[in-house]
């Protein structure tokens, strides 16, 4: 992702409109495929080598220095670094500074250079020297391990017309990092795509409104200045959920953007922006907090099936929910679950008013414990009819102990009822 510094924009009229490059640009092709080489041939070396070349390929260059910088911090993003701790740093800084205070309080010194000489004397095993070790040899060892030492383990690679629509993509990213609002329009064709789409909102656990208009979804999302709780890391998941969006065959997005409280500015794109998708589309991916939950619903109950959500359920005022979780219970009962994380407070008061008089919605609401903390979502909760039979709290992922009691009352509430009819 490109910093503030690495984006590349105009504007004019109260319009924001991010400056892209030409996958097919034959010199920037070539410069990229430069820079990819240089960073395939990295692994073992350490960063600073790593970067002392690629600077050398964004300086030696014709071009734009902007664009090339912006190329090389994508390809720094695909590169893993060795930054686990170094004991043995460790254990011989620890030893230095054990000998260094030793001589400081036990021995006298004719100068500063007798100092060191006793020092380098004292460390000479651990700096394995074959001559006289020297003060650059006890400086090279002692930061061996600072970030400009850190050898590369592993860069992927990828293509460089990829890369050029990587960085296209990454204009975009870099201005949703700083969007107040964001807008989307969908054809209403619900395939794969489409619904994958809707699972990445939930799997980012991004704060949106569906509505559907004749033959369009209209999706609305808070940005990261929008919010008061964690920011960077809510503006990194919308930043990532556009990414997902490119794989729609038609939309149109259009975002507020605003830096550091100045001028508000308006992004708008479509399809024809000329942007392909830089990422397969996981289609059949469950994350890891789903998995664990699937595995703890069947260790508890064999009543119930959990899958992720993968169907609207459609809400009063035109409204749609795209929940987290779906149910199936052995009898044929169906309910979803729908999560409210620490930043869901506005859109959690909005569904309990929305589901405030409803009583054949099957939609089980959860709570973050953090956010019941807070003293009117508290009192919300405590004053909403549907969340006393429909709604729990939980702290990292729901737990089956809070959610089965729930489950089971819903199972006798529609058995009942079909028996009476």
């Amino acid at each position: 992702m490109l910093t503030k510094d690495l984006l590349r924009y105009k504007t004019q009229n109260g319009q924001i409109y991010p400056q892209f490059v030409k996958p097919i640009d034959t010199k920037l092709l070539a410069i990229a495929e430069q820079l990819i080489a240089v960073f395939e041939e990295s692994p073992d070396k350490p960063r600073a080598t790593l970067l002392e070349t690629s600077k050398h390929i964004v300086d030696s260059t014709p071009g734009a220095p902007i664009v090339k910088r912006g190329l090389e911090k994508l390809l720094l993003d695909r590169t893993e670094f060795d930054t686990t701790p170094n004991e043995e740093l460790i254990a011989f800084r620890e030893k230095l500074f054990t000998e260094t205070s030793r001589l400081l309080s036990q021995e006298q010194f004719e100068n500063h250079a007798d100092y060191q000489r006793k020092v380098l004397g004292t460390m000479a095993e651990e700096l394995l020297s074959e001559v006289a070790p020297t003060e650059e040899d006890l400086a090279a060892k002692l930061y061996a391990d600072l970030p400009s030492c850190q050898p590369v383990l592993a860069f992927k690679t990828l293509s460089a017309e990829h890369l050029l629509h990587r960085y296209n993509t990454a204009q975009v990213q870099g201005l949703l990092l700083h969007s107040d609002t964001l807008t989307l329009k969908l054809t209403d064709s619900m395939t794969a795509e489409l619904r994958q789409l809707f699972k990445y909102l939930r799997f980012n656990q991004l704060l949106s409104t569906i509505r559907k208009e004749e033959e369009l979804y209209q999706i609305s999302v808070d940005g990261p200045l929008n919010l008061f709780y964690k920011t960077k890391r809510y503006g990194i998941n919308l930043a990532n959920f556009f990414v997902a969006v490119l794989h729609q065959p038609r939309w149109e997005l259009a975002a507020e953007i605003q830096f550091r409280n100045k001028q508000r500015y308006r992004l708008s794109l479509d399809e024809s922006c000329g942007i392909k998708p830089i990422s397969q589309q996981f289609l059949a991916y469950i994350p890891e907090d789903i998995q664990l939950f699937q595995t703890m619903l069947r260790n508890k109950t064999d009543d119930w099936q959990i899958r992720p959500g993968s169907q609207f359920i459609p809400l009063p005022g035109d409204l749609y929910c795209f929940p987290d979780y779906q149910l199936v219970h052995k009898n044929g009962v169906e309910t979803a679950i729908e999560l409210f994380h620490p930043w869901h407070q506005g859109h959690l008061i909005a569904r309990l008013n929305t589901l405030a008089e409803q009583t054949d919605v099957s939609l089980i609401l959860g709570v973050s414990k953090e956010l019941e903390k807070k003293p009117f979502i508290a009192e919300a909760l405590a004053a909403s009819t549907y969340f006393s039979q429909f709604g729990f709290i939980f702290r990292d992922v729901p737990t089956i102990r809070t959610l089965l009691p729930i489950l089971n009352a819903l199972v006798w509430s529609t058995t009942h009822i079909a028996e009476k009819m």
